[in-house]
């Protein structure tokens, strides 16, 4: 009796809230709530024909886990000091390596085709210097991976520290050349996988994950030179 009441609890559908949570947090990892965006859940719920109540429930649910934070009207995309980013970056290098070198042992031909589908599409909208799709391919990517892991509660965890530092792919993703370096990256963690190659994909993750890092810390020191200059220039 207990086991077909799991297997109708695995089986039922994600009730209201649950859905709403779901299109918000995909929105967030693809790139389309940006930095300047507020999320109001009247606003949200016009848009989904759903009421209020499930869609503040979810935008709640994501302020507990970190992505959002709430202001004097809705919610933004959480802003992290250096301090945090430090370590989400730390976590991040220590799960994912172990995590991709599992994935790799249990890599099957559609986990293969979808990141080799991904990777193709970053490289077209690369080329293209569509930002945007750029994003978009780059998340498709790392799905790929994370569902051929077998632990799913490690893979839920580096999704959600992953989604933490979408802002730095807001802040980052414009320059050529950080998307060059992580695209080399995804390039090189996809040839792992085929390859098959724990060792190999686990060194290579470990460097795309430090890579991210660095991109990250070259764009902020931009972001502080510029501010730098901008407060000089009012004070003249």
């Amino acid at each position: 009796m207990k086991a077909k009441n799991r297997t109708r609890d695995t089986a039922r559908k994600p009730n209201l809230r649950e859905q709403v949570y779901g299109i918000v947090r995909e929105r967030i990892q693809m790139g389309l709530i940006r930095l300047e965006d507020r999320l109001v859940d009247h606003d949200i719920a016009d848009e989904l024909e759903v009421s209020r109540m499930p869609v503040r429930e979810a935008l709640m649910q994501l302020k507990s886990e970190g992505l959002l934070e709430g202001t004097a009207r809705g919610f933004v995309l959480r802003r992290f000091t250096l301090g945090e980013m430090n370590e989400i970056f730390e976590i991040r290098t220590l799960l994912e390596p172990a995590a991709a070198a599992s994935a790799s042992v249990h890599a099957g031909p559609k986990g293969l085709a979808d990141m080799k589908a991904a990777l193709e599409c970053a490289e077209d909208a690369h080329a293209r210097t569509d930002i945007d799709e750029f994003m978009r391919s780059n998340a498709h990517f790392r799905w790929a991976w994370l569902t051929m892991v077998p632990n799913r509660e490690l893979a839920e965890v580096i999704s959600r520290y992953i989604d933490h530092v979408q802002v730095v792919r807001l802040v980052t993703m414009d320059d050529k050349e950080i998307r060059s370096i992580i695209l080399q990256g995804m390039r090189g963690l996809y040839e792992a996988f085929l390859s098959g190659d724990t060792e190999l994909v686990r060194i290579r993750m470990l460097g795309h994950a430090r890579a991210a890092a660095a991109c990250y810390y070259s764009a902020y020191q931009k972001m502080l030179e510029q501010s730098a200059q901008e407060q000089a220039t009012n004070r003249a």
